[in-house]
């Protein structure tokens, strides 16, 4: 749709189908034409005048039953009780409510009345009670149907005619005019039934007046209630319910319909929508910002929560005062730019919402469902992340953030600040939190040859960079290892995995062949070997020595084996993404130095973890560049005093 500045493009009443939707409808103005709302206010002006005549007709009769009518005056005095009793309750309370009140109301005037008649106060007909209950069901039958009708015709004229003063002024004609002629109307087919003798009286000016406006009164006193109502409940802008359901389906009639339409991408910017139908099939990024009138259009819930107020006025302002929307279902919604600074999202669903360049510094989106969720250039600062879900394709390029909350306590408070004592470099959030997508995970039963593994991925890298390879982690499951590698998204995982798998097996027997003739060739035998290795003493840090292949502290008191050491030093980096097993390995190791009396201390145990870090990434440039990746995370994931300072002082070291 190509758009004038100075003339909005006009889509009123018109049936939109998939192939005819255009996805730029900024300043589009939808909903119905002149000729359809004149016929809505011509219904709803006959509706409101029946509703007033019998509302009126209903005041007249009680009131002429209660002056006239001596032998069912006690009853008229109980229906107008329990009919005032219901019409108010009506104003303030919800259906169930309302319906306990009004049983609650009669049984007290009957308690009440049938004290009298004990007391001989009064002298009701022997019929009292069933009389009560005929006139008093039929009095409260038309007057609730008086007072709904006119709240749902007062609704529709919010709805279609929101602006429009002099719709109002007509309406509220209507009902002044309605609630004059409706007791005329009772005074007039109440004479054609009775007996000459009680005309005469019926006809005498005072008695006739008094009815007159007894019935009038009553009937404003219907429309003002059915008014009041209203506003309290802030029709259209309440939580969905049948009225403001129905009011939103009548007021939509004749007006543009989108339903069942697929509006994924969709540019309704500054458009007005008001009295259209917006019961789309799907709503995935669908932007709504300027939007006026949405509030006025048929929605429902079946993609996200559109239905609730304070969602549709997030999506079309981009803040929202009401600052908690946990529980909720945001799939897909387009908040770019939006202000979302202490916003409650726990629980809250927000698969494949748009947040570019939203700012959501202090928001808890603690459980919260962010996968698929666009964060680029967002603020994310002081955000609570407790067991939120992401996926690989959730994108948190180029975000701002200096530090986050892991945890949200029972209070509701923020706690387990990181970093603790400073905040992230540039980029370190998204390298910590980005998950990666295209992983081929290589699995090896047998242990995996490091060497052959880093000249494998090195070799790929320079024959064919297009691959993109790069190594994401190491995992141990169990007698498994699991090295995981990324690779480019236009490339099969099935051929990077067959490649790797190829050229690690070729270069395993070349490393093995290789190992083999230089053995030949020095003249030194396996087992000669292990015998020098035994008289072989060198220092291992500052605390340790290294003989052969066992280390023992300085004072000779306790001695582990270097390759024991080194496998679940290399456990612990490749388990970084696995808190629990992590936690299992370090606490394995740790508890193996002190009870082995090789290192009792935190500084002790640091030093040789240290050492042996240093070690490993001296003889194998993968683990270094391992270690070098999931520093952070391993600091970040443990508490343990002896791991952190042993990590940072090797990183420290290697770097």
């Amino acid at each position: 749709i190509q758009r004038n500045v100075h003339q909005k493009k006009q889509i009123k009443s018109l049936n939109i189908n998939q192939k005819t939707l255009q996805i730029d409808l900024q300043d589009v103005v939808a909903g119905q034409t002149f000729f359809v709302k004149l016929l809505l206010l011509v219904l709803i002006l006959i509706l409101c005048f029946m509703a007033g005549i019998l509302a009126g007709y209903v005041g007249c009769l009680i009131s002429l039953n209660l002056i006239t009518k001596e032998i069912v005056r006690w009853s008229m005095v109980a229906t107008l009780l329990v009919v005032s009793t219901a019409i108010v309750s009506a104003i303030f309370q919800n259906i169930i409510k309302n319906i306990l009140l009004i049983v609650f109301s009669f049984l007290l005037v009957v308690i009440v009345i049938e004290l009298l008649v004990k007391f001989e106060f009064i002298r009701p007909s022997p019929l009292f009670i069933s009389t009560t209950l005929v006139v008093t069901a039929f009095c409260l039958g038309i007057s609730s149907i008086s007072f709904f009708v006119i709240r749902f015709m007062i609704t529709l004229t919010d709805i279609v005619f929101s602006y429009s003063k002099a719709s109002k002024i007509i309406i509220i004609s209507t009902l002044f005019l309605a609630a004059v002629v409706g007791p005329r109307i009772t005074i007039y087919l109440d004479l054609q039934t009775q007996k000459p003798q009680f005309k005469e009286v019926l006809l005498s000016t005072n008695l006739c007046r008094l009815i007159t406006v007894s019935g009038t009164v009553y009937s404003l006193f219907l429309a003002f209630s059915a008014w009041l109502s209203n506003r309290l409940r802030g029709t259209p802008w309440n939580y969905p319910g049948l009225l403001r359901s129905w009011g939103l389906a009548v007021g939509s009639w004749g007006g543009t319909s989108f339903y069942n339409l697929d509006l994924s991408g969709v540019n309704f910017k500054n458009a007005k929508l008001a009295n259209t139908d917006l019961r789309a099939r799907k709503l995935y990024r669908t932007c709504f910002q300027g939007v006026t009138g949405l509030e006025r259009a048929r929605v429902d819930s079946r993609y996200l929560d559109l239905e609730i107020p304070k969602v549709q006025k997030l999506l079309t302002h981009g803040y929202s005062q009401d600052p908690d929307f946990s529980n909720l279902r945001l799939r897909g919604a387009y908040l770019q730019g939006a202000d979302l600074r202490h916003i409650k999202l726990i629980d809250t669903d927000l698969t494949g919402v748009d947040l570019k360049d939203a700012d959501l510094r202090g928001s808890i989106l603690a459980n919260a469902q962010v996968i698929d969720v666009d964060f680029t250039n967002a603020n994310l600062t002081a955000i609570c992340i407790q067991d939120w879900n992401v996926n690989s394709q959730t994108c948190f390029t180029n975000v701002q953030c200096d530090y986050i909350y892991r945890k949200l306590d029972d209070k509701g408070e923020l706690t387990d600040r990181y970093p603790v004592e400073r905040n992230f470099e540039p980029r370190e959030f998204e390298s910590l939190y980005q998950e990666v997508g295209n992983v081929v995970e290589l699995v090896f039963k047998e242990g995996v040859n490091w060497r052959a593994f880093a000249f494998t991925l090195q070799k790929l890298q320079i024959e064919d960079d297009g691959l993109g390879l790069e190594l994401k982690g190491i995992e141990k499951r169990g007698d498994l290892w699991v090295v995981k590698v990324t690779h480019n998204k236009n490339v099969s995982s099935l051929e990077v995995e067959k490649r790797l798998d190829v050229y690690y097996e070729e270069l395993k027997q070349l490393l093995a062949t290789k190992e083999q003739q230089i053995n030949s060739l020095l003249g030194i035998a396996t087992n000669q070997a292990e015998v020098i290795k035994e008289f072989s003493q060198r220092p291992f840090g500052n605390s340790f020595l290294i003989t052969g292949s066992t280390i023992t502290n300085l004072a000779g008191s306790g001695r582990i084996e270097y390759n024991e050491a080194a496998e679940q030093v290399r456990s612990i980096i490749a388990n970084s993404s696995e808190p629990v097993h992590l936690t299992n390995t370090i606490q394995l190791l740790l508890t193996q130095l002190q009870g082995g009396s090789v290192a009792t201390t935190a500084g002790t145990q640091a030093e040789l973890i240290k050492q042996v870090l240093l070690s490993e990434a001296q003889r194998d440039t993968t683990f270094k560049q391992l270690l070098l990746q999931q520093s952070q995370q391993i600091t970040h994931a443990t508490s343990e005093e002896a791991i952190a300072t042993a990590i940072q002082e090797a990183i420290a070291q290697l770097r």
